[in-house]
């Protein structure tokens, strides 16, 4: 899995987790508090884990801005109390900027268009 400095909601620098693997923007609780965006609490969802487990989402940031070297993108990001990452980028928001990887050797090279 490959990370990505970003700016959340023009107020927090942080790195992006990318995971093919899901279907959904996930956002650890902490982190979102710290981009002062709002939470729709009435939206809930239940996310099956990696592990198999499963963890309640604690409400839905929508439309938070996702800046990545000055291109702007946004997307719903649910939150969650606690997990092994802090903002996780999955295929929805992958898909909006046509995310393509080049591996080569000795690095991969990640290239996002303006949506």
């Amino acid at each position: 899995l490959r990370k990505l400095k970003v700016t959340l909601n023009r107020v927090h620098s942080e790195l992006g987790l990318l995971d093919e693997g899901s279907e959904i923007v996930v956002i650890c609780k902490d982190v979102w508090r710290k981009t002062q965006a709002p939470r729709n609490e009435r939206i809930r969802m239940r996310m099956q884990t990696a592990n198999g487990g499963a963890q309640d989402m604690g409400g839905c940031v929508e439309m938070l801005e996702i800046d990545i070297d000055g291109i702007k993108t946004w997307a719903h990001a649910y939150v969650v109390p606690d997990a092994p990452y802090r903002l996780l980028l999955g295929r929805p928001w992958q898909r909006l900027v046509r995310l393509s990887k080049e591996e080569t050797n000795d690095e991969v090279l990640v290239t996002i268009h303006d949506p």
